[in-house]
């Protein structure tokens, strides 16, 4: 019993590989014959996220009270059938997801009681599978919201104000809604044309970056280096503008056709270094014929192209890129109440010139927090700004080890890559766990993704042609040498203030977690 909950707890999901899930009932079973496990584990509806897994104990709970409560009432009635399992089913899963009772089926108090209080994947996954025609084969609640909050604009204003439509009842309609538009029936919102739209967030917060942008119109991005700040900004202007373009339904149709580039001009990307200053971003005074003038900076340019977009309703952002290099309070001077009332002019230290940021000006900072703690920062901008934590994410290095290895071709094995995530996994959390560092001294996800050209380059130079048995932990192979190179150099500077023998201690220690067999 306990066998096939288990097996309902990751038989849906892909990103648990076929031979981990035999493994699982091997060792539930205690068996060793796999020919008995034949064509019971597909290859899975898509990837469940780290949630899936680190709640797995509630996950199997409520499949065996499912189990449970079935058998009980099959014991009474001894004649249950299929379509009445999968009516109660659906029933149980809607009254954990939304609380929804039916005057058709009554769950039991005491199942009720025993029901897991936490979000349960389980109860996605089984309303898809039993009812594919109606809801998403997607497990995460995360990502139903922001597919419901994307295509929002698919939705007549009836159904949005609709209080006791469901999520997934709204996101049935959009499939609907682009079903007709597109002609596509068959599609996913895992299929990449739709995954840019919504899957833009890698926030643990109630709301997505892109929400907080259109609440706030500013927000910082900030953490250790390497986890993608950047990309993620541009990303996340890409999917504010597309957010907004897709509000007017006629648009959905001209987005999927790809007939119009809307993105064209409306991005705005400052690289900001020592060297930049007031004089450049907002205004200063220039010698002109032996006379001096006063040079609007890059800021009114920026501000005059978004009041022109205002005709059409789109926003424009402007990325400013590393702020901790500069002296922010400087640097904006009186933009930090241009900012906080917009549509208003400012008048600025030189006679005669105001200042006025459109309300379609949304404003993305990326910031390394290593460079410039958060308790550094002027009290004016960070209430100004929403800010959004961005540190090591191994779903993120998952993705990005798997789609350099398929670039790359070079057949990594899943077990390999499985554990050489978990291992920079389990570095960064003893990271965390050191006094001296802390979660701001993670090593970012775009650094452990570099295992995989190393890879590459160790298998040309030492010749090996075929697929090796042992992949990336080889002695002295690309597991170590990326230690060797990249993440011991970067955990020294970083211990740079513990004494030398302290340090070579600790270094050893990190070492023994990230190169574990």
């Amino acid at each position: 019993m306990f066998a096939h909950c288990e097996w309902l707890w990751y038989f849906a999901v892909g990103d648990i590989n076929i031979q981990s899930k035999k493994n699982y009932v091997k060792s539930t079973l205690g068996i060793n014959d796999e020919s008995k496990l034949k064509n019971v584990f597909p290859e899975g509806i898509g990837s469940s996220g780290q949630w899936h897994t680190r709640n797995k104990y509630f996950e199997i709970k409520f499949n065996l009270l499912l189990i449970r409560l079935f058998k009980e009432k099959n014991d009474k009635s001894n004649n249950i059938t299929k379509d009445e399992i999968l009516d109660w089913i659906e029933k149980i899963c809607l009254f954990k997801k939304y609380g929804q009772e039916f005057d058709s089926f009554q769950i039991p108090e005491s199942f009720k009681e025993e029901m897991p209080e936490q979000v349960l994947a389980i109860s996605n996954i089984l309303l898809y599978v039993g009812f594919p025609d109606k809801y998403e084969r997607i497990s995460s609640d995360a990502h139903k919201k922001r597919i419901l909050y994307s295509f929002s604009g698919l939705l007549s204003l009836k159904d949005r104000e609709i209080e006791d439509k469901s999520i997934d009842e709204k996101i049935l309609i959009i499939r609907n809604e682009l079903s007709n538009i597109t002609g596509k029936k068959d599609f996913d919102f895992y299929d990449d044309d739709y995954l840019k739209v919504w899957d833009n967030s890698t926030s643990q917060k109630d709301f997505s970056e892109v929400q907080g942008l259109q609440y706030k119109k500013a927000i910082i991005l900030f953490g250790p280096p390497g986890t993608s700040k950047t990309y993620s900004a541009i990303r996340l202007a890409n999917a504010l503008i597309t957010n907004k373009y897709l509000k007017n339904k006629e648009n959905v149709k001209k987005y999927f056709e790809k007939t119009e580039d809307y993105l064209k001009d409306r991005i705005h990307r400052i690289q900001l270094h020592s060297n930049y200053n007031y004089e450049d971003f907002i205004a200063g005074i220039q010698l002109d014929n032996h006379s001096t003038k006063v040079v609007k900076g890059k800021i009114f340019e920026i501000c005059d192209l978004a009041e022109k977009g205002k005709a059409s309703n789109m926003p424009h952002v402007l990325i400013l890129d590393e702020i901790n290099r500069i002296d922010l309070s400087r640097l904006f001077g009186e933009l930090f109440s241009a900012i906080e009332n917009r549509e208003e002019e400012i008048n600025l230290v030189f006679p005669g010139l105001k200042l006025k940021i459109p309300s379609n000006l949304y404003i993305i900072g990326t910031m390394n927090e290593i460079d410039f703690s958060l308790e550094r920062i002027d009290f004016a901008l960070r209430r100004r700004f929403l800010w959004f934590f961005y540190g090591f994410n191994s779903e993120i290095l998952l993705d990005i080890v798997k789609g350099k290895n398929e670039s790359l071709k070079t057949k990594l094995k899943d077990e390999e890559i499985k554990h050489f995530i978990n291992n920079a996994t389990a570095l960064n959390e003893e990271v965390v766990r050191i006094p001296e560092l802390g979660k701001q001294y993670q090593i970012g996800h775009t650094f452990f993704a570099e295992v995989v050209n190393i890879y590459q380059s160790y298998k040309k130079l030492n010749s090996y042609t075929g697929q090796l048995k042992e992949q990336l932990y080889r002695k002295e192979g690309a597991a170590e040498i990326l230690w060797d190179v990249s993440i011991e150099p970067i955990l020294s500077a970083f211990l740079g203030n513990m004494d030398a023998e302290s340090k070579k201690e600790k270094l050893k220690e990190l070492k023994k977690i990230f190169l574990k067999k």
